[in-house]
């Protein structure tokens, strides 16, 4: 009877040490799955920050090429309106001087 009961006593013990054992191979394993998603999680932020960084730099190098062009339009066209003023009083200087 001693002996039913030891080995009783030893079941029990192996019932809770594999009990342990499961529970802690489900936290190991829950803990896995959540480094796996946050690293998932903080590349997908990291990638979508240089994909805006990227998309506001290229965004202002447009905003500053645009700028160029249109202050070239407008240096050309106030070239022409100066050279046609000149042309017109130096028409008007030599009217009067005849």
């Amino acid at each position: 009877m001693a002996n039913d009961e030891g080995q009783r006593l030893q079941e029990r013990l192996q019932q809770q040490a594999q009990e342990t054992a499961d529970a802690m191979l489900r936290s190991v394993r829950a803990w896995n799955e959540l480094l796996a998603a946050s690293t998932d999680m903080a590349f997908d932020v990291v990638l979508k920050n240089w994909d805006y960084s990227r998309s506001l730099r290229s965004s202002a190098e447009q905003a500053i090429a645009d700028a160029i062009r249109l202050q070239q339009r407008l240096s050309k066209e106030m070239l022409q309106a100066w050279e046609g003023y000149s042309s017109e009083i130096k028409d008007v200087l030599d009217k009067g001087g005849k």
